[in-house]
């Protein structure tokens, strides 16, 4: 409990208790004093009449002192009989540290439940970016799948295609030139070689034999050769090197490959007898041209079963070219590819 109630309680006791004894001592001799006074300094009525003021009022102050002083006794009676609450016992500023803790433990929650969300968040994000780095992984997966199948069609397939015809075309000859046979089975047993080399290097992803160890012309020209097959047909090829030199890798490749699916196309389905092939340099870009005189077809009519011409929109589609395909029946046809020069190439 706070002393200081008490303590001004007891002092106002003991100085209303002087000022009542004072008041005492002075009201009880005052009537014995009385006669003295009106007799040495007062012999009228008047002198009297003040004497009797003065100890009036100084009755009166002693009424009043002892009411004072009764007071006092009974203020600090109450003082000292109340009890001591629990509230006059805390600590200076207990309400405070509370209100201080309680917003402590808040902070301190809401911390823990900021660090458990970005913990969430973060595992989240780590399982979206393993969903999207297995769906690049599967969509990479689809579409060397799909180049594959690209490259075996366009490639191997065609080759083992022109192998059939050529040895086709010997047993015609082995009545009547047996040389001329013997040479094309030495053509054909060259082709399977040469196929066989060409899956070893697809398979370890390089580009064909005949492009990695010549010029893009020198390939084209094994390419066409390996397609004629023993057939009466001939080849008018123009081919600007500048130009070929200008295409990346990857270019290269692809564009002997749909060159590939022309020709094939040319001598397979158009019986084509003249085939002119031209491979350009615009201004920023390289034209690749395949045409023939063949029986040619309408472009309207999707082919049940075949591959070719999807093919190759789908390898003008990885590059960023173009194919542009006219023909009609009894008019031959022809092909247009525009490849965009690589940045690098540009000058």
């Amino acid at each position: 409990m706070n002393p200081l109630p008490r303590f001004l309680g007891l002092a106002l006791f003991l100085v209303l208790a002087a000022l009542s004894a004072l008041l005492t001592v002075s009201a009880w001799r005052s009537p014995h004093a009385e006669p003295a006074l009106v007799t040495s300094t007062a012999p009228s009525g008047n002198a009297s009449a003040a004497a009797r003021a003065t100890v009036l009022s100084q009755r009166l102050a002693l009424a009043f002192a002892l009411a004072g002083l009764t007071l006092s006794i009974a203020l600090v009676i109450t003082l000292a009989r109340r009890p001591a609450h629990a509230a006059e016992t805390k600590i200076p500023f207990a309400s405070s540290r509370t209100e201080i803790d309680a917003l402590a433990k808040l902070a301190a929650s809401s911390t823990a439940q900021g660090a458990e969300l970005s913990r969430e968040r973060d595992v989240r994000r780590r399982a979206e970016e393993d969903a999207q780095l297995k769906q690049l992984l599967l969509a990479q997966s689809l579409e060397e799948k799909i180049r594959l199948g690209h490259d075996l069609h366009d490639g191997i397939i065609q080759s083992l295609y022109a192998v059939g015809l050529t040895l086709e075309s010997v047993r015609a000859l082995l009545q009547s030139d047996v040389a001329e046979a013997d040479h094309r089975l030495e053509q054909s047993r060259a082709a399977l070689n040469n196929t066989i080399r060409d899956v070893r290097t697809y398979i370890t992803g390089l580009a064909p034999d005949s492009l990695r160890s010549g010029s893009f012309a020198q390939a084209l020209e094994a390419l066409l050769e390996e397609l004629r097959a023993g057939r009466t047909v001939r080849f008018d090829l123009k081919i600007d090197d500048a130009a070929t030199t200008l295409l990346s890798p990857e270019q290269a490749v692809d564009a002997l490959q749909i060159s590939r699916e022309a020709v094939s196309n040319a001598l397979r389905h158009g019986g084509a007898s003249l085939i002119t092939v031209r491979v350009l340099q615009a201004e920023r870009e390289v034209c690749l041209l395949v045409q023939d005189n063949g029986a040619g077809f309408d472009p309207s009519i999707r082919s049940q079963g075949g591959h070719g011409l999807t093919n190759m929109r789908a390898r003008a589609e990885r590059l960023g070219a173009t194919v542009r395909l006219t023909s009609q029946p009894g008019d031959g046809t022809r092909v247009v590819v525009t490849l965009p020069l690589p940045p690098a190439s540009i000058v």
